[in-house]
This record gives C-alpha cells, sequence and structure tokens, in this order.
C-alpha cells in the first residue's frame, strides 16, 4: 500500500523519560505487555503497546515511527498534528534493566 495511506502509529522513544527530565510531566511506564521495535524511518527503538498492536491489525497498513517522525510525516502530508492516547496499562511496569 501507498506510504501516504497507511496509519501513522508515534511511538515514543526508548529514552523518553531522558527527554522529558525537567517538564513536570509524568514519567513513561512501559508495562510488561510493551516491546522495542525501530521506527520505520530513523531506526530509534521505541516502545509499541499492545493496544497499538491491535491498532495496527485493524488498519491493515501501518506506519511505525518515533514521535518526532510521526510528526515530518504529518507535515509531509498536510496534516495537523494531532497527540491521542490509546489508553492501556495492561501488565505490570516494566523494571529497568
Amino acid at each position: 500500500m501507498e506510504r501516504e495511506k497507511r496509519v501513522i502509529l508515534a511511538c515514543p522513544p526508548y529514552n523518553v523519560n531522558e527527554l522529558l527530565v525537567g517538564t513536570g510531566v509524568p514519567p513513561y511506564v512501559p508495562t510488561l505487555a510493551h516491546s522495542l521495535v525501530r521506527c520505520v524511518d530513523c531506526r530509534t527503538e521505541v516502545w509499541l503497546g499492545p493496544n497499538q498492536r491491535q491498532a495496527a491489525v485493524r488498519a491493515l497498513a501501518t506506519l511505525v515511527l518515533c514521535m518526532l517522525c510521526a510528526i515530518k510525516e504529518g507535515n509531509r502530508r498536510n496534516l495537523p498534528t494531532l497527540v491521542g492516547h490509546l489508553g492501556g496499562r495492561e501488565g505490570g511496569p516494566r523494571l529497568p534493566s
């Protein structure tokens, strides 16, 4: 399927908490149900949650992108940048390695 018709799944980068230091935003805590995958554009490791996987299955054609690449892709498509949350919190928190 053409790239422009694929659904964009914007995923938080592996080091998202390092990027949020000092912002007052609560820390991001991936669960045991999250897995690390790579952004298809920049190859940065991102967290993919179970609800994102389900959305990918329902949409059939998705682009798994880091948040920065998702914004760039939206700009290329001349789309407004909208941030949404798919919910979640299944499973226990993933412990730092």
